[in-house]
């Protein structure tokens, strides 16, 4: 199996994450500093930023029973329309409680895609395509968050010599890149998915049969990572801008920079999963980026702290296919949207936590502080995640080798 060979559903709607996630990354990296520049703390950056991460995290169960009534497809369209509104909207206004209602709104559409892409490729591809279906899907993205960042700093800079510098420079960068990303709907309402039979609807019967002891472990886990990248990666662009006293230009260059690691690493998820497994890899990616938090948080100038975040970048998040395969791969396939629901709706409501509890912590002490936190979330993670496969990771095989055994 190879990536050429993926079927033509998953190679189009390749092309959708792709400018979905434009607007994603260009908020990620700068909507912080937007904030900033209108003269808000770093307070109130946390707060706006955790209303996002938690509006994705209670709209993913009401995501997951549209998707059951109106299917993937709809859901998505419904999504990238609200995110790419909403993305516009929240950026021409200042007020404070108007940037608010436009994060939950916001929230909404980035929790359609969140909680209906998984179950969707799942569904769509088959055993032997799925790693390298998921794999894609997470480098196609990682590729779109180095675009949208890259091109976000160059915009701002630009405007800033035609509009004024500041944050009406980085409002327009953001638009021009929210209005790119509504170029998706196109091929998105042209996509023509499998239909796809549900046997059992979700519903609240299905929780007693869903949370068993894998389960709830795999969803702490969830959180744990969660909890950590929420503390600090939201503020990877404030980080940048203000402790290393840089330019948009060059924030976006580095924080480009950081996601080509990702999107490299992504694609090398299917040659590792064969040779170590799924399970070995996720643990010793995971650990092998801690000490590189430490390189970030104890910055020893820019040259070295842009190689730490290309680094970190590449190895935690590398895992992310082979996670999400799991994921569908331990619960029932009735339970899948559940499954999915949950992931994100915990990775949210622990990201918006972190966010919240990483503004106020930079507020009050310094910019570094938060990464210490973040370390220790991360080995708490990886530990609960070694603890329930620990069996799997002796054995030392993967989802793949099993499937490709069969």
């Amino acid at each position: 199996m190879s990536y050429r060979n993926l079927n033509p559903i998953i190679k189009k709607f390749i092309f959708v994450v792709f400018l979905y996630g434009l607007t994603s990354a260009s908020f990620n990296g700068f909507f912080g500093i937007y904030v900033k520049e209108l003269g808000y703390s770093e307070s109130i950056v946390g707060t706006i930023l955790s209303l996002r991460r938690f509006s994705v995290g209670i709209m993913a169960f009401v995501i997951a029973i549209l998707a059951e009534k109106i299917d993937h497809k709809k859901t998505l369209l419904l999504g990238l329309i609200t995110v790419g509104l909403s993305s516009i909207f929240i950026v021409l206004v200042e007020n404070v409680n108007l940037m608010k209602v436009m994060a939950v709104v916001f929230g909404f559409g980035q929790a359609a895609m969140m909680t209906v892409e998984s179950p969707f490729i799942y569904n769509q591809t088959d055993i032997e395509e799925r790693v390298h279906a998921f794999s894609l899907t997470f480098a196609t993205r990682n590729a779109a968050f180095m675009t949208g960042s890259l091109l976000t700093g160059f915009l701002a800079d630009y405007f800033s010599e035609k509009v004024g510098a500041g944050a009406i420079s980085i409002r327009y960068a953001l638009i021009v890149i929210s209005i790119i990303s509504l170029i998706a709907i196109f091929p998105l309402s042209r996509l023509k998915p499998k239909p796809v039979v549900v046997t059992k609807k979700l519903n609240l019967r299905e929780f007693n049969g869903f949370f068993t002891k894998v389960n709830v472990l795999f969803l702490s886990y969830t959180g744990f990572i969660g909890l950590g990248a929420g503390l600090v990666v939201p503020f990877f662009g404030v980080y940048l801008k203000y402790m290393l006293d840089t330019t948009d230009s060059i924030v976006g260059l580095i924080l480009s920079f950081a996601q080509l690691g990702t999107v490299f690493g992504g694609l090398s998820v299917p040659f590792l999963s064969r040779r170590i497994g799924n399970y070995k890899t996720i643990v010793a990616t995971q650990l092998l980026s801690i000490p590189l938090l430490i390189a970030i948080g104890l910055p020893q100038g820019i040259v070295i702290v842009a190689i730490a975040f290309f680094l970190r970048s590449s190895l935690m998040n590398m895992g992310q296919p082979l996670i999400r395969n799991i994921s569908m791969h331990i619960v029932d396939d009735h339970h899948r949207p559940l499954m999915s629901a949950m992931r994100a709706m915990l990775n949210n409501l622990s990201r918006a936590l972190g966010i919240f509890l990483g503004g106020r912590i930079m507020g009050i002490f310094t910019y570094n502080t938060p990464y210490i936190f973040t370390i220790l979330f991360y080995l708490i993670g990886t530990s609960i995640f070694f603890t329930i496969f620990k069996k799997e990771i002796l054995k030392n095989k993967s989802i793949y080798q099993e499937s490709q055994a069969k």
